[in-house]
């Protein structure tokens, strides 16, 4: 259960914020299963953490289409 004092301790996430870390996640899985000794063979992974990449491109292509100069999000 969460609790108010939890609530207030977070902090206000932004668009850039969200965006960054999702890419740095992505970015740490394809590390692990390029070279992490139980992962590395495993096709399924890779092929999954390349589609993670393009879906992240997607939306970034999205959100500059979307909030433009002036209105950014970035």
């Amino acid at each position: 259960m969460i609790k108010l004092k939890d609530i207030l301790k977070e902090s206000q996430m932004t668009m850039r914020d969200a965006f960054y870390q999702t890419g740095d996640g992505i970015g740490n899985l394809e590390w692990l299963s390029k070279r992490h000794k139980d992962f590395s063979g495993d096709r399924k992974i890779k092929d999954l953490v390349k589609q993670l990449f393009k879906i992240h491109d997607q939306l970034k292509k999205h959100l500059d289409r979307l909030y433009p100069h002036g209105r950014s999000w970035d």
